[in-house]
């Protein structure tokens, strides 16, 4: 491992709140080097690439050049409490003087965008008012002052940049100016495909033949048993195969903003005394307009 640069940018999630994006518009400047393939290494959760090794991991980053100042990464993985433990601290022991960005959107939209991700993804079939009730890992991820807490505590405040997919939908170049300044890179660079949006959910959904069944299936030791007997490439080809495009059923969404609504609202209430700032742009969340699902 001698001479490997090693990263000192981490895109932490959330989920489902443009990391993809941001990642792209950031590899695009020219002093900047994200991880490309793959742009999600999840190294540092224990549970998934923790074990390939640290040799393994910094050759993810050979490509980068002599001109660059910033390595990065993006892993969503990195803020799935209480799912995934002691990140932050692996994260820390590698690079005390990482900067950390967490990219936030409305929790109620992105727990519903979630929702849509585990249908196409995870054989979710049940319907979207009861996954909000049951599945605590979707909420969880929503939970925003409990992810970022961590970060802010190790790192310290100034090491750690939150914004919203709405300001960076809004007032991109602003936004990635501020983001540029911050990282010490020249703040005047704007990324030519601003206008190109990653990873958005469509709007028919690839769904998996016989996905209720499978569902009652979670968190039994059946469920358990499948998912550490069946390899990860035989589950891809078998959703390939079992899969359909289909419409998503908005049955449950009014019925399901108003269940979020005001467990969220709490949960923002603790985000923004611990950020210091309010986020009026989350609309859904505080019943300022009718929800647009994205």
């Amino acid at each position: 491992m001698v001479n490997k640069r090693i990263p000192n940018l981490f895109i932490v999630g959330s989920m489902k709140s443009g990391t993809t994006s941001l990642h792209n518009y950031l590899d695009t400047h020219p002093n900047i080097f994200m991880s490309q393939k793959p742009k999600e290494t999840q190294y540092f959760v224990e549970e998934l690439n923790w074990s390939k090794g640290e040799d393994w991991y910094l050759s993810l980053f050979d490509a980068a050049g002599s001109n660059v100042t910033i390595i990065g990464e993006s892993s969503t993985d990195y803020t799935k409490l209480p799912l995934y433990q002691g990140v932050v601290q692996r994260i820390a022991d590698f690079n005390p003087e990482a900067r950390i960005i967490y990219i936030m959107r409305d929790p109620v939209e992105r727990s519903i965008s979630n929702y849509w991700w585990q249908v196409q993804y995870s054989a979710e079939g049940r319907d979207l008012l009861t996954v909000m009730k049951k599945v605590k890992d979707i909420t969880d991820i929503s939970y925003y002052a409990m992810q970022i807490k961590p970060y802010i505590e190790t790192f310290g405040r100034e090491q750690v940049m939150a914004l919203t997919l709405e300001e960076l939908k809004t007032a991109p170049i602003k936004t990635l100016k501020n983001l540029f300044d911050w990282l010490g890179v020249d703040s005047s660079f704007v990324p030519p495909s601003l206008e190109e949006r990653y990873n958005v959910s469509p709007k028919a959904v690839p769904t998996v033949r016989g996905s209720r069944i499978i569902s009652q299936l979670r968190g039994t030791p059946v469920w358990d048993w499948l998912k550490q007997s069946i390899p990860q490439s035989t589950k891809q080809k078998l959703m390939k195969i079992l899969s359909r495009p289909v419409d998503r059923d908005e049955s449950y969404v009014e019925a399901t903003i108003e269940y979020l609504r005001p467990i969220q609202q709490k949960q923002t209430e603790e985000l923004c005394q611990l950020l210091g700032r309010d986020f009026p742009e989350w609309k859904t969340l505080y019943g300022t307009k009718s929800f647009s699902q994205i």
